[in-house]
Formats: structure tokens, sequence, C-alpha cells
């Protein structure tokens, strides 16, 4: 489904209708809705007219079962609205671990899809980790990453687990690309045990 709800996610950016894309593709509205809702599998003709439609170039390249962070985005906000704290929070974790664990150009191309927009602050976190991993590479940071400037002086701490923690994060101990955009999310937290 990665294909699939990457061309969901650039036809909704795009701001084009369903039937829009459709239309100009030469695929039936019907069809592209299945699709979308994972009701049905495109072939790779369908996917190859929807991308050019959108103007979506592929990029091949092996991930190693690493998930792209607008692909993470959408687990973790999904999680989210449906009150598993400690699912997204876990997601989020795995989204640093895959990023921190890909060499430097496979950094860069986990990262360089945006993900859907949403009022969760957990973007907010996803560009943090993103800005925070690629500069650990030197590598280029996408411009939908700076984008999410977040809340600095509104400071959100996730919540971990079905409850809240009773201690706050060190804000010592936060990295600089969390605090500007206000994430309380310490750095040893994003490393794997």
């Amino acid at each position: 489904m990665g294909i699939v709800n990457t061309l969901r996610r650039a036809r909704r950016r795009s701001g084009a209708s369903l039937r829009s894309v459709a239309s100009l593709s030469g695929v039936g509205a019907g069809n592209l809705s299945a699709i979308e809702n994972g009701h049905r599998e495109p072939t790779s003709s369908t996917v190859d007219r929807l991308a050019s439609t959108m103007g979506i170039e592929w990029v091949p390249f092996h991930a190693e079962g690493r998930t792209p962070a607008a692909s993470a985005a959408d687990e973790i906000t999904r999680a989210e609205n449906d009150g598993r704290h400690a699912q997204a929070y876990r997601r989020f974790l795995q989204l640093a671990d895959d990023l921190a664990s890909a060499d430097p150009v496979t950094r860069v191309l986990l990262s360089a899809e945006p993900p859907d927009d949403s009022p969760s602050r957990w973007l907010d976190a996803i560009a943090a980790v993103v800005e925070l991993r690629l500069h650990e590479v030197r590598a280029p940071i996408p411009s939908w990453v700076t984008g999410y400037s977040g809340q600095p002086d509104a400071v959100w701490e996730p919540q971990r687990g079905s409850r809240a923690l009773l201690l706050a994060a060190d804000r010592e101990q936060v990295p600089a690309e969390f605090l500007q955009r206000g994430v309380a999310i310490e750095q040893g937290e994003l490393h794997s045990v």
C-alpha cells in the first residue's frame, strides 16, 4: 500500500479532486476510489498513469524494511486519533531507529515525501526527528520539515502510554531540533536499547 498511500497523499496535497485526477489519467473514478481505499490493487500501468498525471517521479531504492516518514506519520496520527498513545509513541521511536540505522542517501529518501497535514503535534516531533537524523549525516533537509515550526512557547510532551508521565522531560536533554518546535522528547529516548 506504500505506493497507493503516496499517490493519495500527492493528490490531496495538490488539492485535486479524485474525479479530476481520474479524468486526467483515464482511470475511472470508481476504480481510483477503490484503489485509494485499499479495495483494489492497481496495475503498474495504472500507477504510472496516476503518477504521471500528478507529476510524481518514482525513485526505487532498497529500504530494507524501513518505513518512510510520511507513512509513519499516517500510522502515528491514526494511533493517536484512536487513543492508542503507546502505539503512536512506539511507532515514532521506530521511525527514529529506522532513520538512524540508514545510510545518508536512504535517510534522505525516507524523509523526502511530506506527511499529510494534521493538527497533531506528532508532526512537529516527526519533523524534528527527521531534521535531527539528517543533521547527523550532514544531509539536506526537505522543505516540508522546515514548514513544521511547532509551538516553541507551548511545549508539548507526548503521552507515551495509557497514562501520562508524572515526570516531565529534562529540557537540558532535549535536542535543539525538538526544542525549537516545542516538543519535549529527550535524546536518550531516541536510541534503541
